[in-house]
């Protein structure tokens, strides 16, 4: 595996090959040791693992080992089933409350002969 691709004699313009990068990445993604522990090994600048996490898409906002989905899982997509069914009941509700304000408006402009809802393009 190639760590540098040369560009330039300088050392600041040295660039890591691509290949390294995702491999560093990776082994950062699946791996136990901490960005620290990583950057130390391989000798790199602080922070460049979260810089190139960003730039090849990887997510970096969960990083540890990387592990299949448990039961514990399944058993969130029923409670999620559950409040999906709660939030449209509720939905249904704030519908029927809305309706019955705006039927006792109604009855209340006819008996009263008042206006209560402004129109919108009034000034």
């Amino acid at each position: 595996m190639e760590r540098y691709s040369k560009t330039s004699s300088s050392k600041w313009q040295n660039r890591y090959s691509e290949e390294f990068k995702r491999f560093v990445c990776n082994e950062f993604l699946t791996g136990t040791s901490t960005r620290r522990e990583i950057e130390h090994k391989y000798d790199i600048g602080n922070s460049r693992i979260t810089y190139w996490l960003r730039e090849l898409g990887y997510d970096y906002s969960k990083p540890g080992i990387v592990s299949l989905p448990s039961m514990s899982q399944s058993k969130n997509a029923s409670e999620e089933e559950k409040n999906k069914a709660q939030l449209l009941r509720e939905l249904e509700e704030a519908k029927l409350l809305a309706e019955t304000y705006r039927k006792i408006i109604e009855v209340a402009e006819k008996e009263f002969k008042i206006k209560i809802v402004k129109k919108s393009n009034t000034k």
